[in-house]
């Protein structure tokens, strides 16, 4: 009776441990939504063979509660909207640009543009791949975006 009830109190204990952490994978790789403001980033190297820094671009993606996407770049002169339509999460590693106009790949006006995501970082990294048409060829086009928090205060070395 005692080795049946010790082995019952381990498989439980094995049980909530194995839960826990199936809660906390589930969390980190299935977005309840991408909604927000991310900013594109992309690898930094003094040399061929070191990884890189990343670093921030001038490009943002914002993704809006009710659905919609805007593709913007900071420029000297002032920010431009170089993409624009709605968009729709397909599943935990996809989702859908129901592309409106586009100026930079203007290919895509009009169409669906389906983005294979994978998300790092507790959801604030986001690598991106999408199939776009080069010279008459299909090719995969790679994208690293961050995702833009609020900070808790207004930071005081800001350049407006």
């Amino acid at each position: 009776m005692k080795a049946r009830s010790l082995f019952i109190a381990v498989l439980c204990s094995f049980m909530g441990v194995v839960n826990t952490y199936a809660q906390d994978w589930f969390n980190e790789t299935t977005p309840k939504s991408l909604q927000g403001v991310w900013q594109m980033c992309f690898y930094s190297s003094s040399l061929p063979a070191l990884p890189g820094e990343l670093k921030s671009s001038n490009s943002l993606k914002i993704l809006g509660e009710g659905g919609e996407f805007t593709n913007v770049v900071m420029m000297p002169t002032g920010a431009i909207i170089i993409g624009s339509g709605t968009y729709t999460l397909d599943s935990d590693s996809t989702f859908t640009e129901h592309v409106k106009k586009n100026i930079h790949l203007p290919e895509l006006d009009g169409k669906d543009n389906v983005m294979h995501f994978e998300l790092a970082e507790n959801g604030k990294l986001m690598f991106v791949k999408f199939k776009s048409s080069e010279a008459g060829d299909d090719v995969w086009s790679h994208e690293i975006w961050r995702k833009i928090d609020m900070p808790s205060t207004y930071p005081t070395d800001i350049v407006r």
